[in-house]
């Protein structure tokens, strides 16, 4: 999955000689928490809305909640100007991996020099959701299996041989075993008893959790 597909496309901008107020109520309008700031088509920092409270504060004004305060000062002057960027070819996992390693809030997109996007934890939020399709009604099914591809496709076999569609699929690491695997499997069915005692019945080790819809 990559990030050119997921990123937020022709993000709003500041320039860095704008003013707080002006990047406050571009915020406000389009309620959005942060910013890429471009000076002459480069990009030169990101404003977040944690930045306006910062400066806020730092001038001795107590900030209203709810609200985004703001300063007479400019965007140049307490913007972050260290910044971490992706191109849209990267991965959606190399994002998630930056964001979290450095707790950033977003990363702007790059072709090039030209800032063509943004990715927040929002975005990334809504890509992993979309890819296992957990909206909406269905159940999970996780399944133990040794690192075995043979395992695994006797696995997908009897899935098939059930009728039930399956929406998605997710193979990790079992934590506790490094010789084993987990599959987590989404059905579109809220029959969790049947699916998982059908797989039981072909000899496969499947967890029982307290519940059966997602």
């Amino acid at each position: 999955m990559l990030v050119g597909r997921r990123m937020t496309r022709d993000p709003k901008t500041v320039g860095p000689g704008d003013s707080l107020a002006h990047a406050a109520q571009i915020m406000r309008e389009f309620r959005i928490h942060h910013l890429p700031v471009v000076e002459g088509g480069t990009l030169v920092g990101i404003l977040s809305d944690t930045d306006l409270r910062n400066a806020s504060l730092a001038a001795g004004r107590i900030p209203v909640p709810g609200e985004l305060p703001v300063t007479d000062r400019k965007v140049g002057e307490v913007m972050q100007g260290e910044v971490w960027s992706l191109t849209p070819e990267d991965s959606v996992e190399d994002a998630l991996l930056i964001i979290r390693r450095k707790k950033f809030g977003c990363l702007p997109v790059l072709s090039g020099d030209r800032l063509v996007g943004i990715i927040t934890k929002i975005d990334l939020i809504n890509a992993f959701i979309d890819v296992l399709e957990i909206d909406g009604v269905g159940v999970r099914v996780e399944v133990i299996l040794p690192r075995s591809l043979e395992r695994f496709e006797e696995l997908i076999r009897v899935v098939r041989e059930l009728g039930v569609e399956l929406r998605s699929c997710l193979i990790s690491p079992d934590k506790q075993d490094a010789g084993r695997m987990v599959v987590l499997l989404r059905f579109d069915t809220v029959n969790g008893p049947m699916l998982r005692g059908a797989l039981r019945a072909r000899r496969f080790e499947v967890l029982d959790p307290g519940a059966d819809s997602l």
